[in-house]
């Protein structure tokens, strides 16, 4: 595998993060409906700055991966591994995470971290 330069891991990192803190406003949204529709609807956060795309989790699947701060849910292909690499693999999504400074960028910029 042949790694993006540190700018473009960063640069990632960023984008996700901020895709992150959407989705952690969507999840009040979620956690609402949930008694009525256990999917909820969320944002890709992958490394994409023109991705619009939605996925669906269900609140549990999502509170699993922000167990980690430097982990983000994107849709099946839209993972980039010269920026991140892939920890989990589901149907519907897949979990990567940031590597070296992009990762403790993405943990620094973790909407959670003054909860942990």
């Amino acid at each position: 595998m042949v790694l993006a330069d540190e700018s473009r891991q960063l640069r990632a990192a960023r984008n996700q993060s901020l895709f992150r803190e959407v989705n952690e406003r969507i999840e009040g949204l979620n956690e609402g409906f949930g008694v009525i529709l256990p999917m909820g609807e969320w944002v890709c956060e992958c490394a994409d700055e023109g991705c619009v795309e939605r996925m669906d989790l269900t609140v549990e699947e999502y509170e699993a991966i922000r167990q980690h701060p430097n982990r983000f849910p994107v849709l099946p292909g839209h993972e980039q591994l010269d920026v991140e690499w892939v920890v989990e693999r589901h149907e519907r999504y897949v979990v990567v995470s940031k590597l070296d400074k992009a990762g403790e960028l993405a943990r620094e910029h973790d909407p959670r971290a003054d909860r942990r």
